[in-house]
């Protein structure tokens, strides 16, 4: 796959002060580079060169208020010169939202839409910019897709590199898991170094268990056709926990907006409270609840920073 620079180098990864009696470490991929940094970085860098390959002059994608693929691809267009259009899900609160600002930096286009108008939307706008004489680059929603894979198995293959100089190894592997590339693409890493001891657990931000899972198996399957590979990924194997999505998307409790409080005065690390900090507090819940105790635990930061001050009320 062609791959165009977006992330700046290895990401921190580094043990935190917070306990919670486990050893705890955080791979600070939110400091990826590309505007607030995050995961959708390293999957923007195969998208992009998809792009550039195809000689394609328009990027279109579509995401929630609170996306940071959003923001991150009309980053990654502008610095490429490329007009980008994003097509985002009407909510009642978008107009208090910090993501529009970004949008406006980066000086995307806005496509307001329904939710059950989504699929229209994109078809409409892929249409009408082709009768422009245009030639379109429809990126899906998350950066979900083989490209997005690739970004985190790479991802992965850095943790292990990083692993090795720090003469370290983990249990666990935790992150907060959406449209499932990002876990797909760290499974595939994982497999392929044989680290059959090491659990990559993704806590959902949104989706129930079965679809989740199925999501994620689909993403392996389909990465493994593309690039011809036979080694087989058991469904069964694939770990993905919707106990803490606290009602839906987008939705929190005071006890998130604790844990966010307690990491940035213990570490200096900012978590949100739709992705990461969700995760996080998930991931404290999931060691509580099975009595996991005096492990070594990597979490993934996957970032989401400006999300906090589109919530800061709640904070106070």
């Amino acid at each position: 796959m062609k791959k165009v620079q977006l992330v700046v180098g290895k990401t921190p990864l580094y043990k935190l002060n917070s306990k919670y009696n486990n050893d705890i470490y955080i791979k600070r991929d939110d400091m990826t580079g590309l505007a607030f940094g995050g995961n959708k970085a390293r999957k923007l860098e195969f998208f992009m060169g998809q792009v550039l390959e195809n000689s394609y002059d328009y990027i279109v994608t579509y995401g929630s208020i609170h996306s940071n693929h959003c923001i991150m691809t009309a980053a990654a267009a502008s610095i490429l010169d490329i007009p980008c259009l994003l097509i985002l899900a009407q909510l009642d609160d978008a107009s208090h939202n910090h993501n529009n600002f970004l949008h406006h930096l980066f000086n995307a286009e806005v496509a307001w839409t329904k939710k059950d108008q989504v699929n229209n939307t994109i078809e409409y706008h892929m249409k009408r910019l082709r009768d422009k004489g245009k030639n379109p680059y429809f990126i899906p929603g998350g950066g979900h897709g083989n490209c997005g894979v690739q970004g985190y198995v790479e991802a992965y293959n850095e943790i292990e590199e990083q692993k090795k100089e720090l003469n370290i190894s983990f249990d666990y592997i935790f992150l907060a898991s959406g449209t499932g590339t990002t876990q797909a693409g760290l499974i595939i890493g994982n497999h392929f170094t044989g680290n059959e001891t090491e659990k990559i657990i993704g806590i959902s931000i949104a989706r129930n268990e079965l679809r989740g899972k199925e999501e994620i198996f689909k993403s392996i399957k389909a990465y493994n056709e593309e690039f011809a590979l036979t080694n087989f990924i058991d469904k069964k194997k694939i770990n993905f926990i919707d106990d803490y999505i606290c009602g839906g998307y987008g939705d929190f409790n005071d006890g998130i907006l604790k844990v966010i409080k307690e990491i940035s005065m213990k570490d200096g690390i900012i978590l949100d409270p739709v992705y990461t900090g969700k995760a996080f507090w998930g991931m404290l819940k999931y060691l509580g609840q099975y009595d996991i105790k005096k492990k070594k635990i990597l979490f993934i930061h996957t970032g989401g920073i400006p999300l906090v001050f589109s919530h800061s009320d709640r904070f106070k």
